[in-house]
């Protein structure tokens, strides 16, 4: 039987790290008229600002940079795998791994990110980790026909030549979505700029669950567009939709956690054809022909972590992974 001798192996993975190099990039605060802005805007239910806010504001200091050992990442998975051993010309191997990772940093020591607070630290901070994969399941086999020398039939003769020597490999890989985030890109809190409130995310009534049940891979009802996100999650002008997604107030911060959701997921199967034709004793000839994404099965890619409401292109997918692929070799073995 194919599992016969397939034993079945469960692992714990785990990693953990503390007090982690980063670069961080103090957001000071800017001039007065900002603040005359914001001051105007009001401070709206739910608003809370540090009293780093209101420091004197210095108008000779710039980007300040600090190098420290403040940040933590973490990594947790359940494994499983069961393989068969090369046996009568069949080979099997599967695995499943379950995972959750967490940072509050993704970058290098050349790498410098503001913290949307000075007071909250890494509160606001706290994330997937880029390549945090929920679900991923991997399956890899061989089977070589029974034909020719060492087989079972046709062990000599020309027919042995023709049919002998033929193995047929296959790789299957399916996983959940990467995380992703949906920001405001809003300078709500008095940065310098916009670019340092980037990961300031929004303000939403929909529950992680909600949300999650909402982002995938959907398509625009009118124009069959490519969405990785409902319809119901879009306005009529292409941004995210005022009455689930709203930009926070002055002084305000989003709701909304980094990376809550995960994007659409992924799929693919490669194929390959293997032919060995024996010349003589030290001499062989191999033809190989290969399928990458045999079935020619599009996967979207999102593209970009943070995903900004106010785009009038918001929820699109633009960008796919490779299609099929073909690929024909023959080498001579000597």
């Amino acid at each position: 039987m194919l599992f016969a001798q397939a034993p079945l192996t469960r692992t714990y993975a785990g990693a953990s790290a503390a007090a982690r190099l980063r670069n961080r990039r103090l957001p000071l605060r800017s001039s007065g008229s900002r603040l005359r802005n914001i001051a105007a805007a009001g401070s709206p239910a739910g608003a809370v600002l540090s009293p780093g806010f209101f420091l004197r504001a210095n108008p000779e200091a710039g980007a300040v940079d600090l190098i420290g050992n403040g940040s933590f990442s973490n990594y947790n998975a359940l494994q499983a795998e069961i393989r068969r051993r090369l046996k009568n010309g069949v080979y099997f191997q599967a695995n499943y791994t379950w995972s959750r990772g967490f940072t509050d940093f993704d970058g290098s020591d050349s790498n410098f990110s503001a913290l949307l607070d000075l007071d909250k630290g890494t509160a606001l901070e706290k994330k997937r980790i880029t390549n945090d994969i929920t679900h991923l399941f991997k399956a890899n086999g061989i089977y070589e026909l029974p034909f020719g020398p060492g087989k079972p039939w046709l062990q000599s003769g020309l027919a042995s030549r023709l049919f002998g020597g033929w193995q047929i490999n296959s790789i299957f890989e399916a996983r959940t979505g990467r995380p992703i985030s949906f920001t405001s890109n809003r300078g709500t809190v008095n940065r310098q700029s916009n670019t340092r409130s980037a990961r300031n995310t929004v303000i939403t009534s929909l529950s992680r669950g909600e949300l999650q049940d909402r982002t995938g891979l959907f398509f625009d009802p009118a124009t069959g567009r490519p969405l990785f996100v409902d319809p119901s999650l879009i306005g009529s002008d292409g941004r995210g939709n005022p009455q689930l997604l709203r930009n926070p107030d002055a002084g305000q911060y989003g709701t909304l956690q980094l990376t809550p959701v995960s994007g659409p997921g992924f799929w693919i199967v490669d194929l390959s054809l293997i032919k060995r034709t024996k010349i003589k004793e030290s001499w062989s000839l191999e033809f190989r022909a290969e399928a990458f994404n045999a079935f020619n099965h599009t996967n979207f890619s999102v593209g970009a972590e943070n995903n900004d409401i106010n785009s009038t292109s918001f929820g699109r997918l633009t960008t796919t992974f490779d299609p099929r692929i073909l690929q024909f070799a023959m080498k001579l073995n000597f």
